[in-house]
């Protein structure tokens, strides 16, 4: 009886040390990754502001809309490159990255509001022709006056590397462009701020404008014809494709399920979801799916006081989010933050924010962000004109490594720039687009693929890296998280060998106890062989047949009673009742 309680004790403690395990392994993936999402806001209509896109801004009308605690953050983590980077950081020019000053230079633009790359490498730029957009282009409550009419010039531009016009559109269409996105199937995108509307346009439709005989047997909308005449050359020129998705309701400022108020920007994954950026009065990030169906939303207003921020804002908050870029390989969405002067990654899945990046060296205003070969494009802007002249900074665009949040380089003309509102760059980085929203100029930069980076004082070659993007934002708001999680990760290991030896010597302990005394499988069976040597003795089988005959008897039925003779044996007379009785007889 012994022997059998010991190996029930030691397979009961085996079970509860890999239960053990089990538990603390299953807390330490909990802890350690456990998804962080953000409040879902609303806010009311009388929250919006007028905020001009020429530097015309009236701050005094942006009070706090709510009541919110201190929010602490490290400055010093926000560098991602640290005090040292700051004070050694070279601000020279790439000279790796050059200049085109002829490219496009015979082109005629309005603003330039937006640049986007197409799948064949072609340029889309979006401008506002005659069009520009002041301190009275807005009303109180961020309504524009629809008797203004349409811009009548073309606003889509087609350019291709060269800096060639390849095709235009968008006459008597859009009231006062802004965002411009070309997805990788060649979809376009648009946003209108005076219409508070976002624009899909098939690719199919794009690319009918550059077929002649298409377009000649196409039905026309003789409503979008402002021309009678029935010239075909009059009817190619005045046409313009049919957006194929509108999200918005037109010159119906808003913030609810239908409405955008001035929506900055567009960012298409490869799924047909896309993002946009509701920048100027909502200051929040919503997602959709391919149908324009509300996925989630994210994002709140951060107070702002006149040119002083009285405390860092929080990563969920934002201050005219102007820009957009995706991270494919990593699942990240970039926001330009462009008040708040700093760029904000998120999980593009639930929205959660993953790391910001910031830098003294850029300034105090982002107003565009590009992604591509994990780096940052970067364009800062001006400081507003009733601040302090910020001697040190200049007007240019930089690269960001996008794992440290290190400025590699910078990159511009021979001067800075005025006012860039928009940047693009082709897949391999090889080529670099700006636009100038108050000159009305476009600049070309191109680069090296293998060029090496400048850093600080010193030169580095550019080398692929390979790890991964953070996936939580633990690391942004806990400096010192980093050092916690491997010391969790060492006890871990350290515990885990622990149980995994007296795991060992438990089985070893279990195993050594039934070769000495024989488990419980080996003692049934010695009692099996036992028996079955019992069972060949003569007296063994007569007392088995014996029994097994008066189980067979017992089974017959028998009509007669026998409870008075239950000890005589039966007989074959008992069968033939006729038999007995004629020898009675």
């Amino acid at each position: 009886m012994m022997p059998l309680q010991h190996d029930i004790a030691c397979c009961t403690l085996v079970f509860l040390i890999i239960n053990l395990v089990n538990a603390n392994f299953q807390n330490y993936l909990n802890q350690q990754h456990r998804p962080l999402h953000l409040p879902d806001k609303r806010f009311g209509f009388n929250e919006y502001s007028e905020y001009s896109d020429t530097g015309e801004r009236d701050k005094g009308s942006l009070p706090p809309q709510w009541n919110q605690e201190p929010y602490i953050y490290d400055n010093e983590h926000l560098l991602q490159g640290g005090t040292d980077s700051v004070v050694d950081f070279s601000d020279s020019l790439d000279k790796n990255i050059v200049w085109d000053p002829n490219w496009a230079s015979n082109i005629r633009f309005g603003q330039i509001s937006a640049v986007s790359i197409d799948p064949n490498g072609n340029i889309g730029v979006f401008h506002r022709g005659s069009r520009t957009w002041g301190a009275s282009t807005f009303n109180v409550n961020n309504r524009f006056d629809p008797n203004n009419g349409p811009i009548k010039e073309n606003t889509v531009i087609l350019l291709d590397k060269s800096g060639k016009k390849l095709f235009e559109w968008g006459g008597n269409m859009f009231y006062l462009p802004h965002g411009l996105t070309i997805d990788s199937y060649g979809n376009y995108w648009i946003t209108d701020v005076a219409l508070h509307q976002v624009f899909k346009f098939d690719a199919e439709d794009i690319a009918m404008m550059t077929n002649v005989e298409k377009l000649r047997n196409r039905r026309y909308n003789q409503e979008r014809i402002y021309l009678n005449n029935r010239n075909f050359n009059i009817l190619f020129q005045s046409y313009n494709p049919r957006p194929s998705l509108i999200l918005g309701e037109p010159f119906e400022p808003g913030n609810d399920e239908t409405r955008f108020c001035k929506p900055t920007a567009v960012a298409v994954q490869d799924n047909g979801d896309f993002f946009v950026s509701d920048g100027y009065c909502n200051f929040r990030i919503i997602k959709f799916n391919a149908k324009g169906e509300r996925i989630l939303q994210w994002g709140r207003r951060w107070k702002y006081t006149g040119s002083i921020y009285m405390q860092d804002p929080p990563p969920n908050m934002f201050y005219v989010p102007h820009a957009l870029a995706l991270a494919s390989e990593f699942n990240l969405i970039f926001v330009a933050d462009r008040e708040n002067g700093r760029v904000l990654s998120f999980s593009a899945n639930n929205g959660t924010f993953q790391k910001q990046y910031k830098h003294p060296t850029i300034g105090t205003k982002i107003y565009s962000v590009a992604y591509t070969k994990e780096k940052l494009y970067l364009i800062n802007g001006p400081e507003p004109q009733n601040s302090e002249p910020q001697n040190s900074e200049h007007i240019r665009g930089f690269i960001l490594d996008v794992h440290s949040g290190d400025i590699l380089s910078q990159f511009g003309p021979n001067h800075d720039m005025n006012r860039p509102h928009d940047i693009a760059v082709t897949e391999n980085g090889s080529e670099i687009y700006v636009v100038e929203l108050n000159t009305r100029t476009m600049y070309k930069f191109s680069q090296g693929i293998n060029a090496s980076v400048q850093t600080g004082k010193s030169e580095i070659k550019s080398k692929p890296r390979h790890e991964p993007a953070p996936l939580t934002d633990s690391n942004a708001n806990n400096p010192t998280s980093g050092g916690t999680t491997t010391a969790t990760l060492v006890l871990s290991l350290v515990t885990a060998a622990v149980i995994f030896i007296a795991l060992c010597v438990a089985i070893a302990a279990v195993v050594a106890r039934c070769q000495k005394r024989g488990c419980l499988l080996m003692r049934k069976r010695m009692r099996w062989e036992a028996e079955r040597r019992e069972n060949f003795k003569l007296s063994s089988l007569l007392e088995g047949r014996r029994g097994k005959g008066f189980k067979i008897f017992e089974k017959r039925p028998n009509p007669r009673d026998f409870s008075k003779l239950n000890t005589e044996p039966e007989t074959s007379e008992d069968e033939h009742p006729e038999n007995s009785l004629a020898r009675v007889i």
